[in-house]
């Protein structure tokens, strides 16, 4: 028993051990390589021996090129530590054993006198059809049984809707917007951006898997100076490697960014944890490096080609979370920079986090703003929802406005993009909840828990005093512009508004128990409304008609309930 002890010690602290590797990618090509003259970095790019040619590689800094030998020289001031290729199209990088990390990049090792090696190996593969998983927020932190519920919820239901491109030949792929740590507990509850990827590995995630680096996952012990956003991503780099890249996935080009600027600046009273230096603040811009490689980087693309960004924070925004006026989320000296170099090519998608919401920003619509008119920024909710407390709570995962914990589904085939948000404890075909309100009313006057609530917090909605009788509120999680939503009642069209609203549902499963049972009812983010601009309302003629409700998206699918009323409303509605 002591001996089997012993071994699984042994295996805990070899696993533990080999995610902390100083270079993620560790191949050596037996093809020839000797640097140049002045180069301090060098190597060879190869597909299975055969050395590949034209590939770009960078220290974040220059950009070069691989000659017809593989080979590629760079002579970098190794600022950021690391050396990375933008993926040609038709190949996959290395992954490793169950590591789900794709080996695009190598961690430096010498100083700039000396001349370093770091070799890539590809893989080819046919992938003008491809399909995106867009994850954000997955905010694990050895808390709240979010590892477990990750592990044993989402990845299965992420593994059982990807099953169906997989079927077809179809590769799968995981742009993740960061937030995947919690830096508030990294010291407290021994749980980094680091153990991080090795869950990625332990709970068999389903696909290769592309990062973007968020304001939670930056180390909140590092003291604030002028150097603090590059020193707090020190971990992180160290995990995940570079903090902006490019990848080309068959006809797309994909650009991953940092749009965080890490202060933890020192503050009186900021929240407690564990070796945290300052009040873990941020800022959302963009790097003068960042900036200046994306130009260098875009120059070598065709403007017919679309492109994809993969950043934390949403970059443009409609600025009342309707339609119509757009906010752009970077400094002034920043915007036009940063748009100008976008704004000739014919499609730019952007995939955000952040907010825990559903969000899809059309450019176009703001005609005040011509530069955004050839961009979308899709912003998804959160995979852990309110950060795993309502499913902690007993209930189903929900994030910040109701919207369910999910991610969002890109299938692509050539240049053509389409998309369908994922929620985690639903079908695909499932978009939308539908309340009656007259239940909902009902509830709100009954729960003495709901009560307490809002006794404590009168600002917050109180549907018991909802005045209309016999309405209906439909949420529809991912609603945008082009969407369409109709509700019949025995055959008659009825007229619908929207307008926002708090979700109820979000109210009864975090609020409640979040409140009452954590003793926070006097608290200021109790006392917040969190009204969703997705909330469509309907009245009915009487309270036990039925309803047909149709909703439509983007590409012309329709999702459909016939809701049969009187419909209870409860945690776990459907």
């Amino acid at each position: 028993m002591k001996r089997v002890f012993a071994l699984l010690t042994l295996a805990l602290v070899t696993l533990s051990g080999a995610w902390s590797a100083t270079a993620q990618s560790t191949f050596v090509s037996q093809l020839k390589a000797t640097p140049a003259k002045g180069a301090n970095i060098y190597g060879v790019v190869e597909c299975d021996g055969t050395p590949m040619a034209g590939v770009q590689v960078s220290d974040g800094y220059e950009i070069v090129v691989t000659d017809k030998n593989g080979v590629y020289q760079i002579t970098s001031a190794k600022r950021n530590g690391n050396v990375f290729i933008t993926l040609p199209s038709g190949y996959e990088p290395m992954t490793e054993g169950t590591d789900v990390v794709p080996q695009f990049w190598a961690e430096l090792s010498s100083d700039t006198a000396t001349a370093e090696r770091h070799d890539f190996r590809l893989t080819k593969v046919e992938n003008d059809r491809h399909v995106i998983v867009a994850v954000t927020d997955i905010h694990l932190a050895n808390r709240m049984n979010d590892v477990c519920t990750f592990s044993e919820s989402f990845i299965p239901s992420l593994r059982a809707e990807i099953e169906q491109y997989r079927a077809q030949g179809i590769p799968v792929y995981t742009i993740s917007m960061g937030d995947n740590s919690f830096d508030l507990y990294w010291y407290d509850h021994l749980y980094d951006i680091g153990d991080f990827r090795r869950t990625l590995a332990e709970a068999g995630y389903p696909t290769m898997f592309f990062n973007a680096m968020g304001n939670h996952d930056n180390d909140g012990a590092t003291p604030c100076n002028a150097d603090t956003d590059f020193n707090a991503a020190t971990k992180y780099r160290k995990a995940f490697g570079p903090t902006y890249y490019s990848f080309n996935l068959g006809k797309i080009h994909y650009v991953i960014l940092d749009n965080i600027i890490y202060h933890n600046e020192p503050k009186e009273n900021a929240k407690p944890g564990k070796n945290i230096a300052g009040a873990r603040n941020h800022s959302q811009a963009l790097t003068r490096e960042q900036l200046d490689w994306l130009a260098k980087d875009l120059a070598t693309v065709d403007k017919a080609t679309p492109v994809v960004f993969g950043v934390h924070s949403p970059i443009i925004r409609y600025a009342n979370y309707m339609d119509g006026a757009i906010t752009v989320r970077l400094p002034e000296e920043q915007k036009q920079e940063f748009l100008s170099l976008l704004k000739d090519f014919e499609k730019v998608h952007i995939l955000s986090g952040h907010t825990h919401r559903n969000r899809c920003c059309y450019g176009y619509r703001d005609a005040e703003q011509p530069l955004l008119a050839n961009i979308i920024d899709h912003t998804v909710s959160a995979a852990s929802g309110t950060r795993w407390h309502t499913s902690a709570f007993g209930g189903p995962q929900i994030a910040v406005t109701g919207d369910p914990a999910g991610c969002k589904i890109f299938p692509i085939d050539g240049t053509d993009i389409k998309w369908y948000f994922k929620a985690t404890e639903y079908p695909a075909d499932k978009q939308f909840f539908a309340f009656d309100m007259n239940e909902v009313r009902r509830y709100f006057r009954e729960n003495g828990e709901i009560r307490v609530l809002l006794d404590h917090n009168p600002k917050r909605t109180d549907y018991g005093a909802l005045e209309t009788d016999n309405a209906v509120m439909i949420h529809v999680w991912d609603w945008a512009t082009d969407w369409k939503i109709s509700v019949k009642e025995n055959g008659r069209e009825l007229d619908v508004t929207r307008k926002k609203a708090e979700s109820p549902l979000y109210m009864i499963t975090y609020e409640v128990p979040k409140r009452l049972w954590m003793f926070d009812l006097g608290s200021k983010s109790s006392r917040k409304q969190s009204k969703h601009p997705h909330m469509f309302h309907v009245t009915t003629s009487a309270p036990d008609s039925t309803l047909e409700i149709t909703v439509t998206d983007s590409f012309g699918n329709v999702y459909t309930e016939t809701m049969i009323r009187p419909k209870t409303f409860h945690k776990f509605m459907k």
